[in-house]
């Protein structure tokens, strides 16, 4: 068995790495921009960079969602010290005078920058999505350099599955589904099941025309969501979890089972898990397009190969959901 991952040396090589760029060069990879001809407008960077020398002083790196789709593609370029520009409508040829303008010549390109403080941005606060955009969503190093796995970590090897509970019920935390149930309460059911096999579902169907939050988590945060998993399952004693996610979202799908496959080829899952007792497998399940199957026990019965029909509650999942067995359902978000 390979030895996992060290979280902590992982992270300083990546920022070491990232310290050595005078100018860093990130560009939106998110479906959004994706369709807006993203791709071509990254690939352009790279090429801009590379015809005039400046690989060792340019990063250039593919990230998720910077926010304001209606705008994209999206690149944001940041000069070591901390100054940082968002460009917006940027084109293959925009992005290549981009490189010239302001990278060589010092010079923003003032028609397609896009003011921070706009309205849009002015209020948000980002939590859940406060990677997005930030980090490269298919390479663990980039993640885990943000702190990435460190909560995860500090569960396993710090805190018993009690004190994880009820930490989650101390922070008033509450399913972002739409229902509003408190999380910690839900957590607190599962762990006290009593069953030889319990299991944890992440609810990535998200039905509502438009809506894409999960979707945006599950593309360009997809570790997150796996250590988020991975923690609920500890706390809750369960060894099993599945990500259900639409059928409409196959870059979601890509990415998780990308994420999932490096996690457990760096010990994050699997079998003993950063060298401790827990075990933990986490499967993908993607629905059909049923509106009806974003509802819990409509969901279990679509990940057990039957009709996603809604059953009366109680029995409640955390009694016997999944094949008989005690599961806990949460929000992707959650």
């Amino acid at each position: 068995m390979a030895a996992p991952i060290d979280l902590h040396e992982v992270a300083e090589r990546e920022l070491e790495a990232q310290s050595r760029y005078p100018w860093r060069i990130k560009a939106c990879n998110s479906t959004a921009c994706l369709s807006a001809g993203a791709a071509a407008t990254a690939g352009a960077i790279e090429g801009g960079v590379a015809e005039r020398g400046l690989g060792g002083d340019v990063q250039v790196t593919r990230t998720g969602c910077m926010g304001l789709c209606s705008r994209g593609p999206l690149v944001r370029v940041i000069r070591r010290g901390g100054d940082e520009t968002l460009y917006g409508d940027v084109t293959p040829e925009v992005g290549v005078d981009i490189v010239e303008s302001h990278v060589v010549g010092k010079r923003p390109l003032a028609d397609h920058v896009l003011d921070p403080d706009m309205a849009f941005f002015a209020s948000q606060e980002r939590i859940v999505l406060a990677n997005s955009g930030v980090i490269e969503p298919d390479r663990i190093e980039s993640y885990v350099a943000v702190g990435g796995y460190t909560a995860l970590e500090t569960a396993l090897t710090t805190m018993t599955p009690q004190q994880i509970v009820e930490t989650v019920q101390r922070s008033g935390l509450r399913g972002r589904g739409g229902a509003g149930y408190p999380t910690g309460n839900k957590w607190a059911l599962l762990a006290a099941a009593e069953a030889d096999q319990k299991y944890v579902v992440a609810n990535g169907d998200e039905g509502d025309p438009g809506a894409y939050m999960d979707r945006t988590v599950m593309e360009d945060d997809p570790h997150r969501l796996i250590e988020g998993i991975a923690i609920a399952a500890f706390a809750t004693g369960a060894s099993r979890a599945y990500i259900y996610v639409r059928a409409e979202y196959p870059r979601a799908v890509e990415r998780l089972d990308r994420a999932i496959r490096v996690a457990r080829r760096n010990r994050l899952l699997g079998r003993r898990i950063l060298d401790t007792d827990f075990d933990l497998e986490i499967e993908i399940r993607i629905g059909a397009g049923a509106f009806v199957c974003g509802e819990e026990t409509a969901l279990l019965a679509s990940i057990e190969g039957r009709r996603g029909v809604p059953k009366l509650r109680p029995p409640y999942p955390t009694e016997r959901g999944l094949w008989g067995s005690p599961t806990m359902i949460n929000n992707v978000e959650t």
